[in-house]
């Protein structure tokens, strides 16, 4: 689980700084909606980003993906 969190953050974390910012969540998100709604790209941004600082760390991250598993698919 840990290595397909650092793939999926790798993979959209595009200024390599470890964190997902909005701009790279937005890339994310569009890749697994066909249809990208801001307001609701950002509802979404703001459960990954549970201290509201604007940017999801690898340890929010990890934390979604660990107790959230069935609700998130990226194909």
């Amino acid at each position: 689980m840990l290595l397909e969190i650092l793939e999926i953050i790798n993979e959209v974390d595009i200024d390599g700084n470890g964190q997902v910012e909005f701009p790279e969540f937005c890339v994310m998100m569009k890749r697994i909606m066909k249809e990208t709604d801001q307001e609701m790209i950002r509802e979404a941004f703001r459960v990954f980003d549970k201290d509201g600082n604007g940017v999801i760390t690898e340890q929010e991250f990890r934390y979604f993906m660990v107790s959230h598993p069935q609700n998130l698919y990226i194909g």
